[in-house]
């Protein structure tokens, strides 16, 4: 009985919210990453175990765990001689997380943690890990909470960026088929881009979600401190390999790291340089900021040793870093500098005002003087060539600043361009989450030129958000930050994600997306409420308000943005009026030197070509799958059915032969079992139509 009794005391909501959206994740990514089992379970097994037993253990050592891995497991597959496997967003070490947390509260209810009485002391084992985990449970329903909302958008967008990609097909009765989304380009390799946002976004939200959800109520403070130490774990981490990279070889533990070797740029542990370019001043900053603050309240010089050591050392590694680094570097130590020296040596709190606003004014000069000075440097290190550009930048700048800002960097100038065009041409919905990549990929591109040669995302956080959201994606994503940042009093903390933000978007990978994440939703102060939305949360009204809003503005944003997937057309005519031609809807294209197409699934629609003489004839499925049940059907322009037969199983597949009824427009083959059968390219015209 008393196990009924605890039974009925588990969080059923919780677990049930956090299994289903963690296993729509899962289904996701494997279905935009399908990579062979062989290669992809070796390394997912791996991070999934790095954070799943950490956290059955013990609490606090789950959270170090998952925060160090976080910044220093994403080119595991790389570093480990395998090839990527989608590693990148860390799929299964937030999985493996979020299953441990759960997992650890599930037993600690049926265990009898929140009993009196704790197992005698014959089971030690049982009773030190009780010991180390107190239970915790929130007594707000799952849906007020802030993440609910946030999660409840990126649900949303999912959706509409699978309408985009895949059509309507799922609701017409085809299933999810594999278009041809541009001549080069499958829908579920177009849907990839996307979810190379929307994946690492889900899974630190869930995660983080999950971490406050099953904290204790007495030691909300705890959750901040432990990722941030487990951050600077991380980071020592990467700046021994950043060392070793620097004096030893840049090739060294930077596999998978794109064109970063290339451009001389250490890496560290880190994605590539473009994490590492602005991780590592952040982080590098918070850590010299730690150390400072010890110093201060204990005066035991060793923090201050520490903190000299490792200043000068993340600026040593700097050097070979990208501009990034430079900009976040310098502008916030040089701040912070300010601030401490005006603490540590002016008491009086008018002179210390005057004396900031005085080295704030003088801070420019001495940054434009420093610039010219190491732009007269002999090397080709990143710093030099930044210093040249930005004085050719200042010579430029009064007569033709548009000349100034490519002076400064090209590559981001162009970027720049083609994201403000695509911006004017969709301002108020976007033109989809993952569109900016495809919009460098189109073979449409409105007569641009650019300059660019590679793949990448908008230059900046903005200009991501404004391109693939519009303005009120954009709004509707800002007001979730604005709740966030109510509800933990985190005003100030922002000032730390400005930067990050202004170069890339830096939630596109799992490292990046973390930290920015750690930064906005917990900071420094934990996850406490502020006093003001603490007074708000306790009345009657705020908190279903606030979950109208939470659903109201992403399902209205979405009945907007909706309406443009619309006319792409459903079935054989998805994205006809753009790509000039039907969706044949094959899984492999048609190769050498048999030119077949190959098709994988239960259900297909093709259309019909218009000429008599080839609409009879027969329709032969060489295939070597077996169903006990395959038809085809003959539908109207309105997809209505006229006529339905059954193919004849052969040796080596199945036929039908016969006429197409008077009227029929369109074929549909189902299949009562998943078959992967092969048509001639001669079995469709130039125009992607079926003929007999």
């Amino acid at each position: 009985m008393r196990f009924l009794e605890r039974f009925r005391s588990l969080p059923i909501t919780d677990l049930v919210f956090f299994f289903l959206v963690s296993s729509l994740v899962w289904n996701l990514h494997r279905y935009v990453e399908p990579v062979p089992t062989s290669i992809f379970y070796p390394s997912f097994l791996l991070q999934f175990s790095l954070g799943f037993f950490p956290q059955l253990y013990q609490r606090k050592w789950g959270r170090v765990w998952t925060s160090a891995s976080a910044i220093t497991m994403v080119r595991l597959p790389f570093l480990s001689g395998i090839p990527m496997a989608g590693s990148y967003q860390l799929v299964g070490l937030f999985l493996g997380s979020i299953l441990g947390i759960w997992v650890r509260e599930t037993l600690l209810v049926l265990l009898g943690r929140n009993e009196t009485a704790l197992p005698k002391q014959s089971e030690q084992i049982i009773t030190d890990w009780m010991i180390r985990n107190p239970t915790g449970k929130s007594n707000l329903p799952i849906w007020y909470a802030t993440y609910f909302g946030f999660l409840f958008f990126i649900l949303c967008l999912t959706i509409l960026c699978f309408l985009r990609y895949q059509g309507f097909g799922i609701f017409t009765g085809l299933g999810i088929q594999e278009f041809l989304y541009y001549p080069s380009l499958s829908s579920r390799e177009a849907m990839g881009l996307s979810c190379k946002i929307l994946i690492p976004t889900t899974l630190v939200i869930l995660y983080f979600f999950s971490e406050e959800r099953s904290m204790p109520t007495p030691s909300k403070d705890s959750l901040s401190e432990q990722i941030r130490f487990g951050l600077f774990l991380g980071l020592g981490l990467n700046l021994f390999f950043m060392t070793i990279q620097s004096l030893w070889s840049l090739e060294f533990f930077s596999e998978g790291t794109h064109l970063s070797v290339s451009a001389g740029r250490t890496t560290g542990l880190f994605q590539d340089s473009g994490s590492a370019s602005w991780i590592l001043p952040v982080l590098g900053f918070l850590w010299v900021k730690k150390l400072t603050h010890v110093w201060r309240m204990s005066k035991e010089r060793f923090s201050l040793v520490l903190a000299v050591f490792f200043f000068l050392l993340i600026t040593w590694l700097g050097i070979k870093q990208g501009k990034a680094f430079w900009i976040i570097w310098g502008l916030t130590t040089s701040i912070w500098l300010v601030h401490f020296s005006t603490d540590l040596w002016i008491i009086s709190n008018r002179t210390k005002l005057l004396t900031r606003i005085g080295l704030y004014v003088f801070l420019p000069v001495l940054g434009c003087l420093l610039m010219y000075g190491i732009s007269l440097v002999p090397k080709e290190w990143d710093l030099v060539v930044l210093a040249n550009r930005f004085i050719l930048f200042l010579k430029s700048f009064p007569t033709n600043p548009s000349l100034a800002f490519q002076h400064l960097d090209l590559v981001r100038f162009e970027l720049i361009r083609f994201a403000n065009l695509g911006i004017q041409n969709s301002l108020w919905l976007g033109n989809g989450v993952g569109a900016f990549p495809l919009g460098i990929l189109s073979l449409y591109r409105s007569g641009v030129e650019t300059a660019i040669q590679f793949v990448d995302f908008p230059p900046t956080f903005y200009h991501w958000i404004l391109y693939d959201l519009g303005i009120l994606g954009s709004l509707v994503f800002l007001f979730y930050i604005g709740i966030f940042l109510w509800e933990r009093g985190h005003w100030k903390q922002t000032i730390l994600l400005l930067l990050p933000f202004l170069f890339g978007v830096q939630i596109q990978n799992a490292d990046g997306a973390f930290v920015c994440f750690y930064l906005i939703l917990l900071g420094e102060k934990g996850t406490g409420f502020s006093p003001s939305f603490d007074k708000y949360r306790k009345t009657i009204w705020f908190s279903p308000l606030l979950l109208i809003l939470s659903l109201g503005l992403p399902l209205n944003y979405s009945l907007f943005d909706s309406q443009n997937y619309l006319a792409l057309g459903m079935g054989s005519e998805y994205r006809k009026n753009e790509l000039k031609e039907y969706q044949i809807a094959y899984t492999l294209p048609p190769k050498s030197p048999n030119f077949e197409y190959e098709f994988h699934g239960k259900h297909w629609e093709w259309k019909l070509v218009d000429s008599n003489a080839q609409r009879s004839g027969r329709i032969f499925l060489e295939t070597n799958s077996k169903s006990s049940l395959v038809e085809i059907y003959f539908l109207n322009g309105e997809r209505q059915r006229i006529k339905q037969e059954l193919f004849a199983e052969t040796k080596s597949g199945y036929v039908w032969s016969g006429d197409a009824p008077k009227g029929a427009s369109y074929i549909r083959i189902h299949s009562r079992s998943k078959l992967e059968f092969r048509l001639p390219k001669s079995q469709f015209d130039g125009l992607g139509r079926i003929q007999f």
